[in-house]
């Protein structure tokens, strides 16, 4: 079967259905919604209710959504269509007829990713020269299961499965096809049935942003057979956008096709829906659009879709468990809150008790230290004077003779408490030290086992190029490089090293030059504890 022989719908799906992957990748934080406030006597949604179909499900004119309604919540549609016959042809009410379809919808949540649904239909029929008459439409009943995917991910799986009663008083449209078959024809075909089909859908949605603000992506793919003598198998597919702009504001589009599966062709009905849905927190949607047809008319010059049909919809949703949801949560909040006070007070006991030990040790030390001999004492502060003069003039003696060798980076080091290690060098975007700077950092290394007393900081910074996220990183990567490689060449330097990446969060210089964000780029030792620099500079 040629592809090229499918409606514009179905090769409009392709691309579509290739974002999905690259979608799954993404995350959304998904928020739970704030308790309700009260407006008048009826329960107010401070989050807005979902957009419904004609089953009451969660979706748009045609086009399902695999998102489920949720556990306990009631959804209702009321809908009415209205067109006018502008030509007459064979299986067609008269010409400037004018029909009225409605139909009322209504689903339950019976867990989190299953819902049901049933419905019925009715159509009013006025025409010039008799064709006058009203009736009894469609009825359905069916269900819709969601897979249970994470919630961070915006992509939403599911399935639909229905079955469409022929209890109408008359198909409205029974026209044939080119080669005399049945047809399914017209806006109206499944809501004034005769005959019962069974449906079945694939249902994709993609959900990014909240429910104040987003955008959503549908996708159905479906099938309907009928118990009709000689009525061939229907391939209905579907794609829509929905466009959050506000709150109370929701806009829509989608595109529809019905053709048969195995004889698929161009004149079959394809159709686009642009709709606005107006939401209010008291429960309540507003729908408001039109359906336009995209069909191409058949060879003798008749149509399967009028030119145009206009519809509106009142829809109401309610969560039915929103009340116990609530109290669970808060029981829930309520037994946290006793768990950390009862933890807490355990916590302070242990305290009082630690201190009281550690202030009864105190107090023995104490007491052995006053029991010492005042003889003794006199005689080792004696020793221990002259043992410290003649250590302090051996001291001030080395240090002089050690000032005077001491190396640019030394001197730097110990008077401000910084040095730039501007021989060490990275790859772009990357935390191996170049071999180039390891003789380097084996002299800093050296270096730095003269001062035990020192305790250093590695500091990474980089440059603006890339995100925060991405330079913190590469900083902190680079930084502790250069701590693990000076460790490795001077093992006595472990437990005075440590590594911290900046980012671009401390620029030297303005990123808007190359060469600033060269002097960006660099590796820091900075001294962390600045009192024990005076023990090296008398």
């Amino acid at each position: 079967m040629n592809p090229m022989n499918f409606p514009l719908h179905l090769r409009l799906l392709v691309p579509l259905l290739m974002l999905l992957p690259q979608a799954v990748k993404s995350q959304d934080t998904l928020q739970q919604p704030p308790a309700p406030s009260e407006y008048g006597s009826i329960p107010m949604s401070q989050v807005m209710e979902p957009t419904l179909n004609p089953y009451g499900t969660a979706g748009m004119s045609n086009v399902v959504s695999a998102e489920p309604l949720g556990e306990g919540r009631l959804s209702m549609e009321l809908r009415g269509n209205f067109y006018q016959q502008e030509e007459a042809f064979n299986g067609t009410p008269l010409l400037n007829a004018q029909i009225t379809t409605a139909t009322f919808g209504a689903a339950l949540g019976f867990n989190p990713y299953i819902d049901g649904f049933v419905g019925l239909g009715g159509y009013n029929i006025r025409g010039n020269g008799g064709g006058n008459g009203s009736g009894a439409g469609s009825t359905f009943l069916g269900a819709q299961g969601s897979l249970p995917l994470p919630e961070d991910i915006p992509l939403r799986l599911g399935l639909q499965v229905a079955s469409v009663f022929g209890t109408a008083g008359s198909q409205i449209n029974t026209m044939t096809t080119t080669s005399g078959d049945l047809g399914a024809y017209g806006y109206n075909y499944f809501e004034t049935r005769t005959s019962t089909d069974l449906s079945a859908k694939l249902l994709q949605s993609l959900v990014f942003g909240g429910p104040d603000m987003g955008v959503k992506f549908h996708l159905n793919e479906g099938i309907v057979s009928s118990f009709q003598t000689d009525k061939g198998v229907l391939l209905v597919t579907g794609a829509g956008m929905q466009f959050i702009v506000m709150p109370p504001l929701v806009l829509g589009v989608e595109i529809n096709d019905r053709t048969f599966l195995q004889k698929p062709v161009l004149t079959d009905p394809l159709w686009v829906t642009p709709s606005v849905v107006f939401r209010t927190p008291a429960h309540l949607n507003v729908e408001l659009g039109a359906d336009f047809s995209l069909t191409e008319n058949r060879a003798d010059g008749s149509r399967t879709l009028e030119p145009w049909r206009a519809f509106g919809a009142l829809s109401f949703s309610y969560d039915t468990q929103a009340d116990k949801r609530r109290m669970e949560a808060e029981q829930a909040r309520r037994d946290s809150l006793e768990r950390i006070e009862l933890a807490n007070k355990a916590r302070e006991a242990q305290l009082a008790k630690d201190s009281a030990e550690a202030a009864d040790a105190a107090m023995a030390a104490r007491q052995k230290a006053a029991n010492d001999s005042l003889a003794a004492k006199a005689h080792a502060d004696s020793l221990a004077l002259l043992a410290s003069q003649q250590n302090l003039q051996a001291t001030q003696q080395n240090l002089a003779a050690e000032i005077s060798k001491r190396t640019d980076a030394e001197k730097q080091l110990l008077s401000t408490g910084l040095l730039l290690l501007d021989a060490v060098y990275f790859q772009t975007g990357k935390t191996d030290i170049s071999i180039n700077s390891k003789p380097y950092l084996n002299i800093i290394a050296k270096m730095l086992t003269k001062y035990p007393k020192l305790q250093i900081e590695v500091a990474g910074h980089t440059d603006n190029v890339g995100g925060y996220d991405y330079n913190m990183g590469l900083s902190q990567g680079r930084a502790e490089a250069v701590m693990t490689y000076m460790i490795t060449v001077a093992p006595e330097l472990n437990g005075r090293l440590t590594a911290k990446g900046y980012g671009y969060t401390e620029p030297k210089a303005p990123n808007t030059t190359a060469d600033g964000r060269k002097l960006n780029r660099r590796t820091e030792l900075q001294v962390t504890n600045k009192d024990a620099l005076k023990e090296y500079n008398p």
